[in-house]
């Protein structure tokens, strides 16, 4: 299965380990981004790397946390096909995996205020 297709794809998978986010808050004044999911993998704690998921104005589509451990995990705020580019970051993760936390520079590369992939 192809996610995203084209010259154009970031992001190509076959099966993806993937959740919903079911809340996402993009503070600009501490340059701090939180999603916030059900807690799949208890095992990811702490600071790992990731991939942002932005469209082609670096809103957030998704987070793809630790994708070369197998408790990989990707939480998705919108549709794959929006996907554009990918920008590598560490996450810092707490609840058992279900709070994820960008905070500096991997936070200003989102495009602050609300997302157009929340409702």
């Amino acid at each position: 299965m192809t996610v995203a297709r084209g010259p154009q794809a970031a992001y190509d998978a076959d099966m993806l380990p993937e959740q919903p986010a079911s809340s996402y808050a993009n503070d600009p004044a501490t340059a701090t981004v939180v999603i916030v999911t059900e807690p799949t993998r208890p095992n990811l704690h702490g600071d790992l790397p990731a991939r942002l998921l932005l469209d082609a104005a670096s809103h957030l589509v998704g987070l793809d946390v630790a994708p070369d451990s197998p408790e990989r995990v990707i939480v998705m705020l919108g549709p794959h096909e929006k996907v554009s580019r990918t920008e590598q970051v560490r996450v810092h993760i707490e609840h058992g995996g279900s709070s994820f936390r960008l905070q500096g520079h991997a936070a200003k590369l989102v495009t602050p205020g609300a997302n157009p992939y929340v409702f």
